[in-house]
């Protein structure tokens, strides 16, 4: 995930923190996505596994889909609250909303992820189900950022 070390440090303290402690959990949350499954970076399927990493590889899938449901829910309400404690900034500001919606559709296409990761394993694809989790939710995550962290990140500059 692009994370805009430079930017990020011209918040204040606390909310420098926060970001940053939430950030490297999502970097976390990627990174362990990535390493959970041996065929990630390839087209293989769970038949190339041992029983036993394949069955751990599916177990594992239900704790990720809900880790990154609960990581995203909670960073976009910190990343909210900041955005309210600017001067000027009300839910009723444009720039507010627009990154509020954002969220919200963010929140409802990992929802979607989810249930389409699932419904792979219940096929029988867990491979497949890592790829795509972790290629869409790592597109989804960098659109934000170059959507709307960078400029509002920028934005507290003074």
């Amino acid at each position: 995930m692009v994370i805009h070390v430079q930017a990020i440090k011209n918040l204040s303290p606390e909310d420098y923190l926060l970001i940053e402690k939430e950030h490297s959990r999502l970097r976390w949350f990627l990174s362990d996505l990535h390493d959970t499954c041996c065929n990630l970076g390839n087209q293989l399927g769970c038949q190339s596994c041992t029983t036993v990493k394949s069955a751990s590889c599916r177990g594992r899938l239900p704790s990720f889909f809900h880790d990154l449901i609960d990581l995203a829910g909670k960073h976009f309400y910190h990343e909210e609250s900041i955005m309210l404690g600017r001067p000027n900034v009300t839910e009723d500001y444009g720039y507010f909303r627009s990154h509020r919606q954002a969220h919200e559709k963010i929140m409802h296409e990992l929802h979607a992820i989810v249930v389409e990761c699932a419904s792979l394993t219940n096929q029988g694809n867990t491979a497949e189900s890592y790829r795509q989790l972790y290629k869409r939710v790592l597109h989804l995550f960098e659109e934000h950022d170059r959507s709307f962290d960078d400029p509002f990140i920028q934005s507290t500059i003074t």
